[in-house]
Formats: C-alpha cells, sequence, structure tokens
C-alpha cells in the first residue's frame, strides 16, 4: 500500500470521527457518547499510527516486511489491551464503542472505492 493511501485513509477516519463524535454528543446520553467518542477517537489514533509507522519506517519495511509484520502486531496487541481495559474495567458501553471503532473499516472501504473507481488518467495526479 502506498503512503498517499493511508493519507487518504488517515483523513477519511479522522473525519468520520469527527462526524461520529458530534451526531453521539448532540443525539446520545453520556455514557453512550463516551463510548462512541473513545472508539472512534482510538481509531483516528489507530490510522494516524499505521500512516506515521510506513512512513517512518518506510524502506526498512520494504526491505524487511517481518519488521512491518512485528511493529503492527505490537500496536494490534495494544489495541486489543486497551479495548479490553476500557470496557472491562471503565464500563464503556460495548455497541457505542464498537460503532466507533468501525470508522476506520468504513474508512478503509471508502478509500479503496474511491481508488478503484478512477479512470486510469486520474491515478498518477
Amino acid at each position: 500500500m502506498e503512503l498517499k493511501h493511508l493519507i487518504a485513509i488517515e483523513k477519511w477516519t479522522a473525519l468520520l470521527a469527527l462526524v461520529v463524535m458530534a451526531v453521539g454528543l448532540l443525539l446520545l446520553g453520556r455514557h453512550a457518547a463516551l463510548g462512541l467518542s473513545l472508539g472512534a477517537g482510538m481509531m483516528a489514533l489507530n490510522a494516524w499510527f499505521i500512516r506515521h509507522i510506513a512512513q517512518r519506517f518506510g524502506l526498512a519495511i520494504k526491505a524487511r516486511p517481518g519488521v512491518a509484520m512485528l511493529l503492527f502486531n505490537l500496536k494490534m496487541g495494544a489495541l486489543i489491551a486497551l479495548c479490553f481495559v476500557l470496557i472491562r474495567y471503565l464500563h464503556v458501553d460495548p455497541l457505542t464503542f464498537v460503532i466507533g471503532i468501525s470508522v476506520l473499516p468504513v474508512a478503509i472501504v471508502i478509500v479503496g472505492l474511491s481508488h478503484a473507481l478512477r479512470r486510469p488518467e486520474d491515478t498518477n495526479g
């Protein structure tokens, strides 16, 4: 995956997280809005982390793909541990938390579709 795709995913994730948080704050109660905001914010940080790792360690990742696997698995382990702590000990609402977490996969689908539906002359710009 090229860096421009990761930047697009990061931007879409941040935009979707902002929209989800605003809707949650306006329409939901405090407990549900907190879960929604924590999930969406966590995924916005996750997208930033993915882009940052790819940008910082790009040459090492291309030379040795095992380094990328290790870095992304460590990041994923930290995310799983954070999700466990938030739901188990801080009693975040799991349903709205999962909805908040879904902003990253939705952003990936949006970017994938937008890049797949481009005309061939649009891919260089």
